[in-house]
């Protein structure tokens, strides 16, 4: 067969086909995408003519279809099409949601959709929808951690509600055909299944004393030791539970995901951190705001860190620091 890049413009998302002697498996990945249409003859052609696909096809980002269902091409204002797979509850892949090496499987769609969550012995124990499955699916496991092995995930990436809906009643009718009962956890509305866990909110950290003291050392030296005794250490504008930018808050929202165990040190405090929004620029030598640092080390800004997201490489690093912790 023959591996075909779809472009459709300045976007977001591509759609990759291998053509085979048979039926065509189709993939949806999250990658980007520049104007124009290529042929590639193989995978290390495709590597090395579109990196970032190979890079999402390596990283099983691009997911094949599943025998037994069926897919369409939604098609965004811009241009941007990708294909939406619609399985039903049977046919759709039960994916861990652990990997062995403990880390959280990047099979968990990020986005929108319907999910049913399984226990060890595979037995369908409730079914939700979300606006970000994955993000709902770790607070399962935060609450109810021995019913939470396995997943299926149905993807809606419209996001609208309506659609998720009718996806739900889909799966929960099906599963009550089948089995002659409901999933447990949808049975009782105020179940464990509808609970959010209790976070434990780290303080933020305070460079002085405040009551604008004058200070011993200067703010360089006190940045400078702070990174250095940190594992993790972020400085954004606000707290980590009242961000005042959306840069912050989405550098904030990534590291949650992954449940990071990380401090803060708020930029806009001038009471105890006076001089800190100019002096951490002038420390990293970097222009802007919110600043990720690690084992002593700059990490970059919001830009940086979502790149690192999308790639995978941000979860990787933060589950190194969850072994070695």
């Amino acid at each position: 067969g023959h591996w075909r890049l779809l472009h459709n413009g300045s976007c977001s998302m591509a759609s990759v086909t291998i053509a085979t002697p048979t039926a065509p498996k189709h993939w949806g990945c999250a990658i980007s995408c520049r104007r124009g249409t290529a042929r590639v003859a193989s995978t290390a052609s495709l590597r090395a003519t579109h990196p970032k696909v190979a890079l999402a096809l390596s990283t099983s980002v691009c997911r094949p279809t599943v025998a037994g269902c069926r897919t369409t091409t939604a098609t965004r204002s811009s241009g941007c099409s990708r294909i939406i797979t619609h399985c039903s509850l049977a046919d759709s892949p039960l994916v861990r949601i652990v990997g062995d090496d403990g880390s959280l499987s990047n099979e968990i769609s990020g986005g929108a959709g319907v999910y049913a969550v399984f226990d060890a012995e595979d037995k369908l124990q409730y079914v939700g929808l979300s606006r970000k499955v994955v993000a709902s699916v770790v607070n399962h496991m935060q609450v109810v951690p021995t019913l939470c092995v396995s997943v299926k995930v149905a993807e809606v990436p419209s996001g609208d509600r309506k659609e998720m809906q009718d996806k739900w009643q889909e799966w929960v009718k099906e599963h009550v055909e089948t089995t002659g009962e409901a999933p447990p956890g949808n049975v009782n509305a105020e179940s464990v299944w509808t609970k959010r866990a209790v976070r434990r909110v780290k303080p933020e950290i305070k460079l002085t004393p405040g009551g604008n003291k004058e200070l011993t050392v200067s703010m360089q030296e006190l940045i400078d030791q702070l990174v250095k005794d940190r594992p993790l250490l972020l400085f954004l504008k606000g707290t980590r539970t009242a961000p005042e930018c959306g840069f912050s808050h989405k550098v904030l929202t990534m590291l949650n995901e992954f449940q990071a165990d990380y401090d803060t040190v708020n930029v806009l405090d001038e009471e105890y951190n006076p001089g800190l929004r100019d002096a951490i620029k002038e420390y990293s030598d970097w222009p802007t705001i919110p600043q990720l640092y690690a084992k002593g080390e700059f990490i970059g800004g919001a830009d940086i860190v979502e790149e690192m997201y999308e790639s995978g490489e941000l979860k990787e690093m933060l589950a190194e620091f969850k072994k070695a912790n």
